[in-house]
This record gives structure tokens, C-alpha cells and sequence, in this order.
């Protein structure tokens, strides 16, 4: 799994986490591998951190065990990531709300490829709103996933 990039800049790293998100390899990595890789990305704030909804979007060890029999794996491309609409309203109504938590929503939009043994594929169009992390005095972390997509 690649690393966290080094950035204060939400969308570069909302673009980034959203990658390793999405890409998994069940032929070189076990289901515990892959969330440990996941748990890089993570604040390490606990106030702030919801990993029970980044490990959520990770398939269960059943699913896993049996991805992992078929060869899957997955890679994802980005196309766009921005701040949401209503992010942006509710910062321009209270810009200093910002200040306690550096919690940023970035919508990112995408493709995720599957393939498996015997030459199996397919793909789909995907999108997920992050919750990012991006204090003055540090690179950006993963919050969390929200529930919905945030336009």
C-alpha cells in the first residue's frame, strides 16, 4: 500500500487516501495487512478519528478469504476531488470554525478497476466524501469516510 503523501492540501490528499482506499491486492496481502496499511493514513487524534468507518469500506474476512482465493485485486484512478458546496457555505458563514478541529470534507470521483484469475474484470465509476485532517503544523491525516456523498 503507498504511504500517506507529505501535503497540507485537503484535495491532494483526499485524492491520494481515496487510491489506497479503493486498491487492494488479496494475492500479497491478508485482510489484516491491508486495514494495518489503511491505519498509516489515519490522525492520530482519537478525538477525531473514526476508523470504524474507514474499516467499513474494507470487505469483511469472509468476502476477503474469498477475494483472496479468486486472485482479486483492485486499483483506483481519480479524477477530481473538491470541497463540497455545503462545506464550502458553512465555512464562508463561520470561517474560524475551522480552528479547533482542521477537519476538511473533500468529495473524490473515480474509477475502480477489479480483476481476478482467468482473466475476470470489470469496473465502475465511483465517488466518497473523506474527512480530512490538515492542521498548520502537520501533513494532512485521514478523519474518516462520511456516510453519503457530499456534492
Amino acid at each position: 500500500m503507498a504511504k500517506p503523501p507529505h501535503t497540507g492540501d485537503p484535495i491532494t490528499f483526499a485524492k491520494a487516501a481515496t487510491e489506497a482506499l479503493w486498491s487492494y491486492d488479496t494475492r500479497n496481502a491478508s485482510r489484516a495487512e491491508h486495514l494495518s496499511g489503511l491505519k498509516a493514513w489515519m490522525t492520530g487524534e482519537k478525538s477525531y478519528r473514526d476508523w470504524k468507518s474507514v474499516r467499513g469500506q474494507v470487505p469483511g474476512k469472509a468476502l476477503w478469504s474469498r477475494m483472496h482465493d479468486n486472485a482479486q485485486r483492485a486499483t483506483a484512478s481519480v479524477d477530481e476531488g473538491h470541497l463540497p458546496e455545503a462545506f464550502k457555505t458553512a465555512m464562508a458563514q463561520d470561517p474560524g470554525a475551522i480552528t479547533q478541529a482542521y477537519v476538511y470534507a473533500v468529495t473524490v470521483t473515480g474509477k475502480h478497476s477489479i480483476s481476478w484469475k482467468k482473466g475476470g474484470s470489470g469496473a465502475e465509476p465511483r465517488q466518497v466524501t473523506l474527512a480530512v485532517q490538515c492542521r498548520p503544523d502537520r501533513d494532512c491525516a485521514l478523519s474518516g469516510v462520511l456516510p453519503e456523498v457530499a456534492p
